[in-house]
């Protein structure tokens, strides 16, 4: 036997939990009204006949009746007659209000279960509707299926925020799911990054220092020659560096640092004399506690970044704010900006579109944030520009 859709085995619950009561209510009333009459008829009947039995033994043994009595007796047996005339319409009477409250009280009744009958349905299709969206949505939840579209409104106000946390469940499911694998892939990029780190570095030392002897007695054009590989054995080191940078934790306990110090010290040595460079710092501004290393790191690639988005030349300005127990810090330049769909791609290890980069340098801003349980993210300059936005816990 197929099972009883949810919707039919609510109205089928409500109705019973309804009419159950109802119909003993009505029956008990019946009951009772019925049996009330019948009571005081027999009552009545049993009194009368009990007089009259009596009346009439008393005045047939009696033969000293005056005129007077005889006249009484006549009286009684005549209010007697009329009695049981009276009592007959009243019975017939009776019987017809009987069948009359019979009629209305199965007319309420039946009204009264449409009634129940309409609620119930109504009942039912509210609630079993949401919930049987409801239902479907944790299964689609489950399978990690897109939640539909649906400007739905059925159902009480609290299904309304019922499917709401659904959806916010579902965002927070993808973007823990899109952040543990974004992370087992930085892992495994972190780890090759090592390896290669570890087998630059090993040849680099011995190229340089050869390059070094080499220069002292090499013939001009040979000289040229050796410059250039000074240079790339150079940017060798740097991406050796930053290979091995990545993905690598901080060291040693966590201490105060200074953003606004780091900071200004850095424009001063990142950022040229041919640009203008500004700092801000607003009130309430705290140290942090965290690894100076790893942030001085992770602004300087952003400090450099700005200024080689703007050749050297513009301006780039710094603010240091701090909101809701959070110190944010952003680091705006008046250069080309980054377009939109590239703003997260950025942040990708190895991806990069200058003809000498790494790719790792906003990657290990990003994962140096997030060691820091912070965050970074970048927005357009007003007038031209991009600004990188990073929150740390203050």
């Amino acid at each position: 036997m197929p099972r009883l859709s949810f919707r039919v085995r609510l109205f089928l619950a409500l109705l019973l939990v309804s009419a159950i009561p109802l119909a003993v209510a009505t029956v008990s009333g019946i009951l009772v009204f019925y049996r009330t009459q019948d009571l005081q008829s027999a009552n009545q009947l049993g009194a009368v006949s009990f007089t009259w039995n009596t009346l009439k033994s008393e005045l047939n043994h009696s033969n000293f009746l005056s005129p007077g009595a005889r006249d009484a007796t006549a009286r009684h047996d005549s209010a007697l007659v009329e009695y049981a005339r009276l009592r007959n319409m009243s019975v017939a009477s009776a019987a017809s209000l009987k069948a009359i409250t019979g009629w209305i009280v199965a007319m309420i009744t039946i009204s009264m279960l449409f009634i129940v009958a309409i609620t119930g349905t109504l009942l039912s299709g509210g609630f079993s509707g949401p919930l049987e969206e409801v239902l479907d949505w944790t299964r689609r939840i489950r399978r990690r299926e897109p939640l539909p579209v649906s400007d739905s409104n059925r159902g009480p106000a609290e299904f309304a925020t019922l499917r709401e946390a659904l959806r916010d469940m579902q965002s927070g499911l993808e973007q823990a799911r899109a952040g543990e694998l974004e992370a087992e892939r930085l892992r495994a990029f972190s780890e090759v990054a090592r390896r290669v780190a570890h087998e630059m570095k090993n040849p680099l030392t011995p190229i340089r220092l050869a390059v070094m002897q080499l220069s002292r007695t090499a013939s001009p054009e040979t000289r040229e020659v050796l410059d250039v590989i000074a240079v790339e054995s150079a940017r060798l080191e740097v991406m050796a560096r930053e290979f091995a940078e990545l993905g690598r934790l901080p060291e040693g306990v966590a201490a105060p640092v200074d953003l606004p110090e780091l900071l200004d010290d850095l424009l001063k040595s990142t950022v040229p004399e041919s640009m203008a460079r500004r700092l801000e710092v607003g009130e309430g501004v705290t140290p942090i506690t965290g690894y100076y290393d790893p942030l001085r790191r992770a602004y300087s690639n952003l400090l450099r970044n700005a200024v080689e988005a703007c050749h050297g030349r513009g301006s780039i300005a710094v603010s240091i704010t701090r909101v809701e127990g959070t110190i944010e810090v952003s680091v705006a330049d008046n250069g080309p900006g980054i377009a939109f769909d590239r703003r997260e791609v950025i942040f990708q290890p190895y991806y990069t579109e200058k003809g000498d980069g790494t790719g790792l340098g906003l990657t290990i801003v990003r994962q140096t944030l997030e060691q820091h349980q912070g965050s970074v993210t970048v927005t357009e300059t007003p007038g031209g520009g991009a600004t990188f936005m990073t929150r740390i816990p203050a």
